[in-house]
């Protein structure tokens, strides 16, 4: 799946440790600082040529960074923003991920139900076809 990839990226880059304060497709009501990757409909596959099989695929996640502080929570989720952006070629979890390039820039979309903000960004992930 293409979150665990991009954990395991911004992990690498001291961003975020997975189950402690960086999560996948849902977020907890503790810790108040998080970040959490969502994955979610893309763009069609891409195909080479005449051939019928799948060449790459462009997946899209979604980065949600919250905190009780906006400031801490847009600087976290720029930090996450500017990473990604670095993604070239890379082999992440078994998977070739070509590039990572972003929908639209962080933006404060709100506060949670108690109260804390939420910084969000989006990406289109360029990757090659996942074998089963």
């Amino acid at each position: 799946m293409i979150v665990e990839e991009i954990a395991a990226f911004l992990t690498a880059q001291g961003l975020g440790t997975k189950n402690v304060d960086m999560w996948l497709h849902v977020t907890p009501d503790e810790p108040d600082e998080c970040l959490t990757i969502y994955e979610y409909a893309g763009e069609e596959p891409e195909f080479v040529h005449d051939d019928v099989s799948v060449d790459t695929e462009n997946p899209r996640v979604q980065i949600a960074v919250r905190s009780a502080q906006p400031q801490v929570a847009r600087l976290r989720a720029e930090q996450v923003y500017q990473a990604l952006m670095t993604i070239r070629n890379e082999m992440l979890n078994g998977t070739r991920i070509l590039r990572c390039v972003p929908v639209d820039n962080p933006a404060l979309v709100g506060r949670d139900e108690s109260g804390r903000f939420l910084v969000t960004a989006n990406f289109r992930v360029k990757k090659e076809l996942t074998s089963l």
